[in-house]
């Protein structure tokens, strides 16, 4: 059996996403909870920052590209919260079915 294609495809979504502009990156995280919403919340934060390192790879540090690459860690970074405060709550191994559970039930407070 092979490996899934999902976090290569996770990945090249979160690079174009990030890549578009401020625009796109608000509901970035969401989207990929969307489109994988049986994928561990850890691979979400990992396509997020396999997205922002590529994007440093290939641009210049002060163009404008960089930004995206700064905002793809803190996207990452963002999630992660989310995902501790999942585990603190007794899900342990959180999917992004999970996060997206969670974000409607944080935008009902």
């Amino acid at each position: 059996m092979g490996l899934s294609s999902a976090p290569a495809d996770m990945g090249v979504l979160a690079l174009e996403r990030l890549l578009e502009g401020p625009q796109s990156w608000h509901g970035l995280p969401m989207a990929l909870a969307q489109q994988w919403p049986a994928a561990p919340a850890g691979e979400i934060i990992f396509a997020l920052i396999a997205a922002a390192q590529a994007i440093e790879g290939h641009f210049l540090e002060g163009g404008p590209a960089h930004e995206a690459a700064v905002q793809g860690y803190r996207l990452a970074a963002v999630l992660g919260l989310d995902l501790y405060a999942l585990q603190v709550v007794g899900i342990s191994a959180p999917r992004g079915q999970d996060l997206l559970d969670w974000w409607e039930t944080e935008a009902g407070h």
